[in-house]
């Protein structure tokens, strides 16, 4: 099972090349036609080649969803605050930087208002923060394939039986049925969709080490990596939000299949199965709803712009002395790999080879779960850090004001920043911030600016905001290592490397047998036994990478769509998780799937 822009790559991909393909000229008026019938429907064809995803929600506990919705809304406070501490940054440097015009006290004191209401927003934030972590580093919202447990076909779920039964009959049932062009515009994304999920599957299967019933957690990163791949491939398609746009029939707040839409899939799902030994008909409206908010929510993990420096007058007065270079806000201990990139520092070495098996853990350049769950203490160190900012405008200007350093400032700031991280007001600190209840005039505003803790003020904000701006890409990673959000910009480190490329030949003979503990080591190609009988490394060549996929598919989908224009029956039907090696029938296990070797039926063409 492919990925959202995977889909969304391979319709555009299979709309070209069918619009070049070479057919029998006496079919190219159907087929110029039937693409025409797609350009002017395009939330049918893309509802179409999602239909695997829309089954997969309708059958889900909506705990991924969930998951997700929570993670989106603390994105968007993370993303409030670093712009808001951008907005508050540019008052306090503004008037500093001429601290004798008429508006520059109150600038100052204004931006220091809004600091501390920074600060009250953020109470109790990293308990939250911290739970979501521990939620999404447990890997329950991607749940076992019910085929690796032995369940019977009869508490399967609709996305599962899609991808595993009568999947050929299916793309030809969908055209026989569609009787307006909204509904051969679905029916050609199903079958887009059908000879994407079969080709793409076969490149999974050989990345991660097997099919996805067997490496699950494995195989979603995969997926999420190859569809970031392809996104750079098709830029077209790298908009989540536009591709959530494209499902959607109109603009009401809560997304609905239209009435004749859901009625078309209901009838093809039910002449193409036999209900009996399948589960329940699914909640079409449920699983589209659930599938464009998906989206939706995807696209809220956009990574903001890195902070503006400070000014040049701040930045030579901080940093211009080369006997006291500044110290990295950002360090390749702290930082996820675009970060170092972009701060000049190189990543942190990686002990495992280039290609699979990588036996080792991850480093903290990796942007795994484990590097990247530090979000809850880092928000702890906002909290401390807007606890002091309180002070901007209260107890130092006392001294400030006089042209005198102040004495709380050592404590907090001066030493180290991380001060700020670890220490809360004490008594004395406290009691000195209540105690101001006067305004601050021009005059202290005026003697106190030009003093070096005023400057460092400066300073110490700008290295608060980039550690926001790190926290959001920490979270980021985080999100991507547990499989819930798309790995963007982070495809050249290991963990996602690996998945880019079908790897040597002694290493992708397949399928492996599941890992003992697969949440644990996930990130390595599987060491485990083989699944007999296995594919012997046969396949796609070694090196081949995710493009491969549109190439393929896009051929498969011009002989699909061909022959059932020509009326030719269907022969086989393709397991479309490519499992038991690409394009073979569906299946079903005769004893255990615990057996060695596994004894499989391949199914009759009309057997569901």
């Amino acid at each position: 099972m492919i990925d959202a822009r995977t889909h969304a790559a391979a319709l555009a991909e299979h709309r070209e090349g069918l619009a070049a393909a070479p057919v029998d000229p006496a079919l190219r008026p159907a087929l110029d036609g039937l693409l025409a019938e797609v350009a002017d429907h395009p939330a049918d064809a893309a509802l179409g080649s999602l239909l695997d995803h829309l089954l997969q929600h309708a059958q889900s506990d909506g705990l991924e969803l969930d998951l997700l919705a929570e993670a989106a809304a603390m994105w968007t406070e993370g993303l409030d605050l670093c712009t808001r501490i951008g907005s508050v940054r540019a008052d306090i440097e503004a008037a500093l930087a001429d601290p004798t015009a008429p508006d520059a006290a109150a600038k100052y004191c204004a931006a220091t208002v809004r600091l501390r209401a920074l600060g009250e927003g953020v109470q109790g934030k990293h308990l939250e923060i911290q739970d979501l972590g521990r939620r999404l580093g447990e890997m329950r919202h991607v749940p076992e394939h019910p085929r690796q447990g032995d369940v019977p076909l009869d508490a399967w779920g609709w996305g599962d039986v899609f991808l595993a039964r009568r999947t050929d009959a299916f793309v030809r049932t969908a055209f026989a049925t569609a009787s307006t062009p909204a509904a051969r515009a679905t029916a050609f994304g199903i079958l887009s969709g059908h000879t994407a999920n079969a080709s793409g599957s076969a490149y999974l299967g050989k990345v991660v080490g097997g099919p996805r019933r067997s490496h699950r957690f494995r195989d979603r990163i995969a997926r999420n990596t190859v569809g970031a791949y392809l996104a750079q491939l098709r830029p077209e398609v790298r908009d989540f939000g536009r591709l959530a746009a494209e499902l959607r029939y109109d603009d009401a707040p809560e997304a609905r299949l239209p009435d004749d839409t859901a009625a078309f899939l209901a009838e093809v799902l039910g002449k193409t199965y036999d209900l009996g030994p399948a589960a329940p008909p699914p909640d079409l409206q449920l699983g589209y709803r659930r599938l464009v908010r998906q989206l939706e929510l995807l696209d809220t993990f956009r990574q903001p712009p890195r902070p503006e420096p400070p000014a040049d007058v701040f930045v030579r007065k901080l940093w211009a002395d080369p006997a006291n270079p500044p110290t990295p806000v950002i360090t390749t201990g702290t930082a996820t790999p675009p970060a170092v990139a972009g701060s000049g520092l190189g990543p942190a070495s990686y002990s495992g080879p280039a290609v699979p098996p990588y036996q080792r853990p991850p480093t903290a350049t990796d942007s795994t779960r484990d590097s990247d769950n530090q979000c809850g203490s880092f928000w702890l160190g906002v909290l401390a850090f807007l606890a002091f900012a309180g002070l901007l405008g209260g107890p130092c200007w006392e001294e400030w004001g006089q042209g005198r350093t102040c004495t709380f400032w050592k404590k907090h700031v001066a030493d180290n920043f991380q001060h700020a991280f670890e220490t809360g007001l004490g008594p004395e600190e406290q009691a000195a911030l209540a105690s101001q209840s006067q305004p601050l005039t021009p005059a202290e505003f005026a003697n106190g600016a030009g003093l070096d803790q005023l400057t460092q003020l400066v300073g110490q904000l700008f290295d608060f905001q980039i550690r926001l701006w790190e926290g959001l890409r920490k979270a980021g990673g985080h999100l991507a290592g547990c499989g819930v959000a798309a790995p963007d910009g982070r495809l050249r480190y290991p963990l996602y490397r690996q998945f880019l490329k079908v790897p040597s030949s002694g290493d992708n003979i397949t399928p492996h047998r599941p890992e003992a503990d697969p949440v644990a080591v996930f990130y390595r190609y599987p060491p485990t036994a083989l699944e007999e009988s296995s594919d012997g490394g046969e396949g796609l060549p070694v090196g081949t990478d995710p493009g491969w996929l549109l190439r393929e598919s896009t051929a498969a989908a011009t002989a699909l769509w061909t022959g059932i224009a020509e009326g030719a029956p269907g022969e086989a039907n393709p397991d479309l998780d490519a499992d038991r090696f690409q394009r073979y029938g569906c299946w079903a296990a005769v004893g255990s799937i615990d057996d060695d070797p596994v004894d499989v039926r391949v199914l009759d063409y009309g057997e569901t």
